[in-house]
């Protein structure tokens, strides 16, 4: 059996936790765009991506804060710290959410598990935490989706019965807007639907991969198994920004996330493992993405040296004479496995 346990609202969560000032009030966590409302602000029509200048004229009461990644790793630490309490098979969904492997854990009592772990979270880390409970990662999310914010929600195997067929395609994960879409123009709309259908059928509709999910979907076989994570192959830091052609200021977002690329780097192994190549990333203010890549030379984490290689890939993607505004930049350095030499990248 799988929980779902997803932190709520977790950047606004953890400014919340830790000011007393910000708790039951409107607020954001900022920096020109929106990275995470709370729930109050949340019930006012604020979401992530908006520009801050925009909340601040039409709502001018909500109160904002920066982003503090440290923070924020540091509560995502104690979290996962405490998955593992409960079980040793987790298998993270991002830095405040994870699938835990409970099977056959606490009597099978899934109920109890589920409630105990949401407690335990809100009084040993100070966050309140959404659970689901069910018998696959995908019931387990979608209970948990149900559960927000700060709920439990179980699905056993009378109310999975009720509930798998009734699913709507567009609530499945991994079914995006244009895998929809298909399914829509062929008359699909509900896991029920699925019923009867061929491997073939669907892929005359869909991809393969896409086919097989489905069907394990509807036949209650899809994925139950806790993958858990590996060395962390790449460190990413990125940062959405209000749609900008100035320079001075993509230059310091990229800065900026530089400085927390090297800060999660050197969290992970002792000693770190140092990266000999990187990428930046812009995105424009019509959704696409312009990504340049580069080698460092000898393997750093200087920051001086990742620095002028970043600034040089920002240079690269030509965004001061593009036209386009940006709106987001990122940066991203892939890190060589433990006990593999990097490769030599002088020559």
């Amino acid at each position: 059996m799988i929980l779902h346990a997803d932190a709520d609202a977790f950047f606004a969560s953890v400014e919340q936790r830790d000011d007393p000032r910000l708790r039951g009030r409107p607020m954001v966590v900022a920096h020109e765009v929106v990275a995470c409302p709370s729930y109050e602000a949340r019930a006012l029509g604020i979401h992530a991506g908006m520009p801050l200048r925009q909340v601040q004229r039409r709502w001018p009461d909500v109160l904002v804060t920066g982003y503090r990644s440290e923070a924020y790793e540091e509560a995502s630490t104690l979290l996962f710290d405490l998955f593992r309490r409960f079980t040793p098979l987790v298998e993270p969904g991002s830095m405040e959410e994870a699938f835990l492997d409970v099977t056959g854990r606490d009597r099978g009592d899934l109920t109890g598990m589920a409630y105990a772990l949401r407690a335990a979270a809100r009084s040993e880390v100070g966050l309140p935490v959404s659970v689901g409970a069910g018998s696959t990662k995908l019931i387990a999310k979608l209970a948990s989706r149900r559960a927000k914010p700060d709920g439990v929600v179980v699905v056993d195997a009378e109310l999975e019965g009720r509930l798998r067929p009734r699913l709507r395609l567009d609530e499945l994960w991994g079914v995006g807007p244009t895998t929809y879409e298909k399914l829509h123009a062929a008359g699909l709309f509900v896991v029920s639907d699925l019923h009867g259908l061929t491997e073939d059928d669907l892929k005359r509709v869909v991809t393969t991969a896409m086919a097989r999910r489905l069907l394990s979907i509807a036949h209650g076989t899809d994925d139950a198994t806790i993958r858990l994570p590996g060395p962390r192959r790449s460190v990413s830091a990125s940062r959405s920004l209000p749609s900008t052609r100035t320079r001075s200021k993509v230059v310091a977002v990229l800065e900026e996330c530089v400085s927390r690329a090297i800060t999660r780097v050197s969290g992970l192994d002792a000693p770190p493992r140092l990266p000999t190549r990187l990428e930046v990333f812009v995105r424009y203010d019509d959704g696409t993405q312009v990504l340049e890549r580069g080698p460092l030379g000898d393997p750093s984490l200087d920051s001086e040296v990742i620095g002028a290689a970043a600034a040089a890939l920002l240079d690269r993607t030509g965004y001061e004479w593009d036209g386009r505004g940006v709106t987001m930049v990122g940066l991203t350095l892939p890190l060589p496995m433990p006990g593999v030499n990097p490769p030599d990248t002088t020559t």
